[in-house]
């Protein structure tokens, strides 16, 4: 167990060293102005400490990394740091015995290691940094690793349970509506729920807005927006979880097929539309938003990065003919907004 959390660590950019007691370990990764700290204990021996010992190793860990005066190789003397933020993980068989300390205590989660299952009270933080989406795959990843032929390939990457499911759900959607007609043909996809304003405005079928985010007009247009979606929407989604994921997607659909249809109306210039453009342009915005709030850099990605591509794509766009340019415009927005409601919460203060 100990090497697949370091695995896991590892992967996201974390070092390790030991502290006392003898079961403790602390993984940490600098940032800028200062840590993220992870404290693990390892109880599977029936070791579990007190909520007074709890606070006491929590209070030195950050005290290690506050200001560090040599204590770490990697650091000059003095080398300033502002900024700890502490997690501690008990991987633990008793649970229930386990419970109290995150009743009493902060910034605490459990692993059940009989179970296999990472346990996060109400209390507790829903996630810190991306690690919870990791540990809760742990299992999987290392049992898909075990079944694999030793062929020395890399299997298939699997993407995020959100992203894996949307992609597949435009891909079905797009095969059924093969066989009924022509994807390209405006009527038939206006037939089929795409998009048009008098069908709103007249109508009143709102549920367009909703139901056009997975018509596609040919296979190249499907294409384009599902090998976006899968790139960016696997890295949005480990950051700000499955369900908020799945909030960002719908609502940039939404609100890019709503600025859509306004613009629409005040230039006077109808067209049926259709595609999954506008939540893709909002998966894009709320990484942006994610990198921003990570002052500016994240895994290999910059603000400055994430802007210029989407400064490209919407100037592709405009210069483009049959693109849906407002579309894109207001699903960036709207994906950008609804990302920074909903992931601004998540950065926790020690």
């Amino acid at each position: 167990m100990r090497n697949e959390w370091m695995e896991i660590f590892s992967q996201e950019g974390y070092r390790f060293c030991k502290v006392k007691p003898e079961e403790t370990g602390v993984f940490y990764k600098y940032y800028e102005e200062g840590f993220h700290l992870v404290m693990f204990i390892d109880g599977t021996n029936g070791y579990l400490p007190t909520m007074g010992q709890l606070q006491v190793m929590q209070e030195r860990v950050q005290e290690l990394f506050y200001h560090p005066v040599g204590r770490l190789q990697d650091f000059l003397e003095g080398f300033p740091v502002y900024h700890v933020e502490l997690l501690t993980i008990l991987l633990t068989n008793q649970s229930e015995n386990a419970k109290q300390l995150c009743s009493e205590g902060k910034n605490i989660w459990i692993y059940d290691q009989d179970r296999k299952q990472l346990i996060i009270y109400e209390n507790q933080p829903g996630d810190f940094w991306g690690l919870k989406n990791r540990i809760e795959h742990m299992d999987v990843q290392q049992n898909s690793r075990a079944s694999a032929p030793v062929s020395g390939k890399h299997s298939i990457m699997q993407l995020p349970f959100v992203t894996g499911l949307i992609a597949l759900a435009n891909i079905l959607v797009y095969i059924i509506l093969s066989f009924g007609g022509a994807t390209e043909d405006a009527f038939y996809m206006a037939s089929r729920g795409a998009m048009y304003p008098e069908f709103l405005t007249i109508n009143h079928q709102w549920w367009r807005l909703l139901t056009a985010m997975f018509l596609h007009f040919g296979v190249a247009h499907l294409m384009n927006n599902m090998v976006i979606f899968c790139c960016v929407g696997s890295r949005l989604e480990k950051y700000i979880g499955h369900w908020k994921m799945a909030v960002v997607y719908f609502a940039a659909g939404i609100g890019g097929g709503l600025l859509s249809y306004i613009m629409m109306l005040l230039s006077g210039n109808y067209a049926v539309s259709g595609g999954a453009s506008g939540a893709v342009f909002g998966v894009i915005g709320g990484l942006l938003w994610v990198v921003i709030y990570h002052r500016g850099k994240l895994e290999g990605m910059t603000t400055k990065g994430i802007l210029i591509m989407i400064v490209l794509s919407l100037y592709f766009g405009f210069t483009s003919i049959g693109v849906d340019n407002w579309c894109h415009v207001g699903g960036m927005l709207c994906g950008f907004l609804a990302t920074l409601i909903l992931y601004h919460g998540k950065r926790q203060k020690y």
